[in-house]
């Protein structure tokens, strides 16, 4: 974890109990060098009195070595003369002391032994050796016969009460270091309520040996209990930065054994570092306190030196403690990671946020800062998500290590709060920061992905090809190529999808897309038509993966070709095979089933079909559709009034519900049910439409308003519609509301002159619905507010995505010959010759527009000097659209003036005379010009002249013989 070490055993036990006091010099130990140097050279010489008195002297001055030299020659000496026998007694706990005061453990355990086999010793001194005899033990390994010691003397109340606890403690710790952990919790357990109603200071360092033994006797769950019950006792605690330490150490240990309520348990009972330190210090200060009273009265030395090797030990603590970085941040960290286990996101978030707000930046902050932006992603709220990461650019800008990380979230949560502009901006924002990072390579794999789901296929196409070219290596190289295929695909271009997906599925070893890539090629081969191959196909997908979830638009797919081929059992049993669970799929199935039957003039059928589902699936959004086929079988029935209520029943009870999706197909069949009733009928309706539109909101039922109002628009005149349409806009939402309603709103906006307004309700109904039926309107509109704003290529990009995908749109031709125009203007004349070779071509266009095709190709032409192609395409018009008097009185004279410039000038006189004859084109400019070149021309060529040979004419062209003539 971010921030701490785990100590070692050994050491935090040893830390745990060092307050083990050396009676009455043991805290002045580190003088005794000092004071062996100063040794007064006459000991080896003086008798025994002065040995004493010098002996006694030292001792007084906590001078142990030169009180243990002296007193120990003494009794070695002297001690066994009769006349020393009672001085030696009474000085041999002094050496006993001494050599303890020296850490001569070893040493001071014989005299300690001897001086307690002296039935008369003082009790005080008695009580002295006791302790240090037990210590003495513990420190020369005899641990068995050391922890008897203590026991003893914890047993005995009448000992010093002081030493009586370190002694409790000691006999624990002598548990630890014979490796019984539970037996020394266990023991500290049973002891402390005596001990924490006698000493609540000695108790606060019991209760962190014993939280030390619950851990090493891997107790964790019962080392939880202890702190659980000692949170209300912290402000008590002796070592309370040892205890908090340690509650750390479990926290941690629950939070990499995935215990996370645990975890958060440990961790919110954990004060901030200011707190424990301000608490600490308060603790000691208290110690120290103590300490100086004690001084001042007599008889209390002992307790002072355990008091003082008390306050050594916290200090060292504290220390240690205050050197440790990141305490709060590593802490906040873990605890919210432990409620990010949890899958408790947003608490994580919070505390995160806050500890962002509130600490001061470092490493562990920074790793904080990454895992707020996760925590918010997860809980979907993205706002905030883009808040966290713009903040820990502000905080921590290019020297963040994370940086690159963020900047990719930042982007992802941006695109998931559909902000698709913003996202291809933050996705660029990285690629620009960090040209070579693996993050790099994501976001211009997404910014590719978003361009599909924005139907800019082709801009999809380029983003993945540079990920191809910018990083062979990355394993986004395969995502791209099998996402370059769907891209060709889902822009119609079925063959080169076809063929890309088939590749692919041979450039990869193991395809990680090779059910789907075998799938899309299927989907392709039925989109060209090949019915029978997308059959076998089809058929073989469901083979090979049964089950699959895309089995099932497999089997839509099916029933398609099988109806298109005419076998019409197969195509039923298919739509049969698509599970209700897959939702729209079955829907198109149940739809497609209820389209078969129409087709086969089975309305009865067809009837119950639909009723069916209306009566099986009554929250469909497609119910309204259902019932509009059930009307339509009524009209068919000569049954138009029953068609009328069951459609008003649905408006009135299903028409304010946004998720009915399909009820614009119910108000678009209204005029049906009343067309047989003339002119008062249409009034009849048209005043139902305006009360349910009022009452709806006037009831504040504003998707049922706007409904009405849009199935108004499109039974009064245009004018009428366009101020319905205006009226009913403060209720269109692209999001809530289908296409149909917020096209025909935008449409109307536009032609009101609101651009602004129309441009983002178009926008907006890209973004929510990139793939409706509606997209070539809002392709041409989107091409006309650019043409306004003097974006040209950005109009032309529209028009050219209408083509490519609007194919069957009865405004293509239109759209065609706009986009010609725009690349004539635009100085691209070879496309606008290509584009209008297409609109020659295309089914949809009608006779007027070809004819109109025809005649700007000839301009075309002339306009580059390649008049002998010009003229063919200018007699082309008048002979095969004839009744076109406009634009055939303009097709005669520019060919007669391209053929003048081919020195062609009897050709050209004929041409003019052929207009000026007609009399269906007498009332056009074109005749009093042709005229005025007629007139010229003739006195070049006078009538007996013989004609040339050289026109170029349109090979088997016969006037009024074409389409139109």
């Amino acid at each position: 974890m971010v921030g701490f070490e785990r100590p070692g055993a050994g050491m935090l036990r040893f830390c745990l109990v060092l307050p083990i006091l050396f009676s009455a010099a043991a805290g002045r130990g580190n003088a005794q060098e000092e004071k062996r140097e100063n040794l007064p050279p006459a000991v080896e010489t003086e008798g025994p009195a002065q040995l004493l008195e010098r002996g006694r002297a030292a001792f007084a001055a906590n001078d142990f070595a030169a009180a243990e030299a002296a007193l120990e020659k003494f009794i070695v000496d002297y001690g066994e003369a009769e006349e020393a026998k009672e001085a030696a007694r009474l000085h041999r706990p002094l050496v006993a002391i001494s050599k303890v005061g020296l850490k001569k453990f070893g040493e001071a355990l014989d005299w300690i032994d001897q001086s307690l086999l002296d039935p008369d010793v003082d009790l005080t001194v008695s009580d002295e050796l006791r302790f240090w005899r037990g210590l003495c033990l513990m420190t020369t390994g005899d641990h068995v016969e050391a922890q008897r010691a203590f026991g003893e003397y914890w047993a005995d109340e009448s000992h010093n009460p002081f030493k009586r606890y370190e002694a409790l403690l000691l006999f624990a710790h002598l548990y630890l270091l014979q490796d019984f952990p539970e037996e020394a919790a266990d023991f500290l357990e049973s002891q402390l309520p005596q001990v924490r109603e006698a000493s609540p200071e000695a108790a606060s360092r019991s209760v962190v040996l014993e939280l030390h033994a619950r851990i090493a006797a891997d107790q964790p769950e019962r080392a939880l209990d202890v702190i659980r019950r000692e949170h209300g006792h912290l402000e008590e605690m002796t070592q309370l930065i040892s205890f908090q330490s340690l509650a750390l150490q479990l926290g941690a240990r629950f939070l990499e054994e995935k215990k996370y309520h645990e975890a958060i348990t440990c961790l919110q009972r954990i004060w901030p570092r200011d707190r424990l330190i301000e608490r600490q210090e308060a603790r000691l200060g208290e110690i120290r306190d103590r300490i100086a009273l004690l001084e001042t009265r007599p008889n209390t030395q002992g307790t002072v030196h355990q008091l003082q090797s008390i306050l050594g030990r916290v200090e060292r603590e504290l220390e240690s403690f205050s050197a440790i970085e990141h305490f709060d941040s590593a802490l906040r960290l873990r605890l919210a990671m432990a409620y990010q286990g949890l899958g408790r996101y947003r608490e994580s978030a919070l505390i995160l946020a806050d500890m962002l707000a509130t600490l001061a930046p470092d490493p562990v902050v920074e790793s904080a800062s990454l895992a707020e932006i996760q925590c918010w992603m997860e809980t979907r709220h993205l706002s905030r998500a883009v808040e966290a990461a713009d903040r820990y650019e502000k905080v921590f800008g290019a020297e963040g290590k994370s940086l690159a990380t963020v900047l990719f979230l930042r982007a992802e949560a941006l695109r998931e709060n559909t902000e698709t502009n913003a996202a291809q901006l933050a996705y660029g924002k990285l690629v620009d920061l960090f040209p070579g990072d693996p993050f790099a390579a994501k976001a211009i794999f997404m910014q590719g992905f978003l361009y599909l789901q924005q139907d800019d296929n082709e801009g999809a196409l380029y983003q993945f090809e540079q990920v191809r070219r910018q990083f062979p290596d990355s394993e986004l190289v395969e995502d791209a190529d099998y996402w370059s295929g769907m891209a060709y695909s889902f822009s119609s271009q079925y063959v080169q999808a076809r063929d890309h997906l088939e590749g692919y599925l041979k450039r990869w070893k193991t395809p990680k897309y090779r059910k789907e890539a075998i799938f899309r090629i299927a989907v392709c081969t039925f989109s060209l038509a090949e019915y029978e191959g997308s059959l076998e196909k089809l058929f073989a997908f469901n083979d090979a993966f049964p089950g699959d979830p895309l089995t099932d638009e497999a089997n839509l797919l099916i029933g398609d070709a099988a109806f298109a081929l005419g076998r019409n059992e197969e195509g039923f049993a298919a739509y049969d095979r698509v599970r209700p669970e897959t939702g729209r799929f079955f829907e198109d199935a149940w739809f497609k089933k209820g389209n078969a039957l129409k087709l086969l003039e089975d309305y009865p059928a067809m009837r119950e079909h639909f009723e069916r589902f209306v009566s099986d699936h009554p929250a469909s959004g497609r119910l309204p559709e259902a019932v509009y086929w059930i009307g339509w079988t009524h009209i068919q029935d000569e049954e138009p009034g029953r068609a009328r209520d069951i459609y008003w029943k649905t408006i009135e009870e299903l028409g304010d519900d946004p998720d009915r999706y399909t009820m614009t197909d119910l108000l678009a069949g209204l005029p049906k049910v009343y067309s047989a009733g003339g002119k008062a009928a249409r009034e009849e309706l048209i005043t139902k439409l305006r009360l349910l539109k009022s009452r709806a909101a006037v009831a504040g039922k504003d998707t049922l308003a706007l409904r009405a109002g849009w199935a108004l628009s499109r039974v009064v005149d245009q004018d009428r519609a366009r101020i319905e349409l205006l009226d009913v806009s403060k209720w269109a939402d692209p999001r809530l509301h289908e296409p149909p309603l917020t096209v025909a709103v935008a449409e109307a906006q536009l032609d009101s002159g609101n651009r602004l307004v129309a441009k983002d309700l178009f926008t907006r109904v890209r973004k929510w619905h990139p793939r409706t039926v509606e997209r070539d309107r809002i392709y041409r509109a989107l091409g006309r507010i650019a043409l306004e704003e003097g974006e040209s290529e950005t109009a032309i990009a529209y028009l050219e995505r209408f083509e490519r995908e609007a194919s069957s749109s009865v405004q293509l031709g239109e759209v065609m010959m706009e986009l010609a125009g725009l690349y004539a203007s635009g100085g691209r004349g070879e496309e606008a010759r290509a584009i209008l070779e297409r609109t020659l071509e295309t089914p949809g266009a009608g006779a007027e527009m070809k004819a109109g095709a025809l005649l700007e190709l000839g301009r075309s032409y002339a306009g580059v000097g390649e008049d002998e192609r010009a003229v063919v395409y200018f007699e082309r018009l008048y002979v095969a659209y004839g009744k076109f008097g406009e634009l055939n009185a303009k097709a005669y004279l520019e060919r007669g003036r391209s053929l003048e410039k081919l020195d062609l000038g009897r050709e050209a006189l004929e041409t003019y005379e052929e207009l000026i004859g007609r009399d269906d084109l007498k009332g056009f400019a074109e005749v009093a010009e042709a005229s005025q070149r007629a007139e010229v021309l003739r006195r070049r060529f006078p009538p007996e002249s013989p004609p040339s040979t050289g026109v170029p004419t349109e090979e088997g062209a016969v006037k009024g013989g074409e389409a139109g003539g």
